[in-house]
């Protein structure tokens, strides 16, 4: 039997309780709001916030069309250096194609990606049979005043010397030719991939926030 002062202990532990349950589940509501919309999703990648415009630049793929900022508006992009009559040049075209390989699951992104690897070393019939290898695949090139302004455009890293077999990091480029993500020669195609994928869900999330817009002129009454 309960005297009178425990049933308003037990009713006010209850109502504790309750109220705390209520906090737990709005909580719960709020934090995955924010996460879902509040910012890009953490991925395993470098993420560059807020990103990068390129500036302009001028390479050529082997059948001497341009590789440009233009080419690189629609639609992501992954891009690397390598030195084709290297094994790091093979290496890099493989890991390239290995990512494109691993958005099976994801047709339309698949289908919409760029791979473009820039080579620091003339071999253009090494870059035509490469260039074979897949509809997605770019092999650019250009003199050394091409290759420093593209190093400029992605935020002045150098590209890997000729023989360096540590590999060069990929640049990830999202539609609009806006730098976003920078992934290290570690990490895995799997880990690419699913950082893109995981990006590519929230284009908006990247874009750098509106310049504000100034108020409107105040009118001067003229008595």
């Amino acid at each position: 039997m309960f005297l009178p002062g425990n049933r308003r202990s037990l009713s006010v532990r209850l109502v504790m309780i309750a109220a705390a349950a209520g906090l737990f589940v709005v909580g719960y509501q709020w934090g995955n709001r924010y996460q879902h919309r509040g910012g890009p999703p953490a991925i395993a990648g470098v993420l560059v916030s807020p990103p990068i415009d390129l500036s302009d630049f001028a390479l050529q793929d082997p059948d001497g069309r341009p590789v440009n900022r233009d080419r690189l508006n629609q639609g992501w992009t992954l891009l690397t250096y390598g030195d084709l009559t290297q094994a790091q040049g093979h290496l890099a075209v493989n890991r390239l194609l290995e990512i494109h390989n691993r958005l099976a699951d994801r047709p339309e992104l698949r289908a919409e990606l760029r791979l473009v690897l820039v080579q620091n070393s003339e071999a253009p019939n090494l870059a035509r049979d490469f260039s074979r290898l897949s509809p997605s695949l770019t092999i650019a090139g250009g003199g050394a005043e091409e290759l420093g302004r593209l190093a400029e455009a992605l935020g002045g890293a150098p590209p890997p010397t000729p023989g360096d077999d540590a590999g060069a990091a990929l640049f990830l480029i999202a539609p609009g030719a806006r730098l976003v993500a920078l992934f290290t020669p570690g990490q895995d195609p799997a880990t690419v991939a699913a950082d893109l994928a995981a990006l590519s869900e929230q284009p908006d999330l990247l874009a750098p926030p509106p310049s504000p817009t100034p108020p409107p002129p105040k009118e001067i009454a003229i008595p």
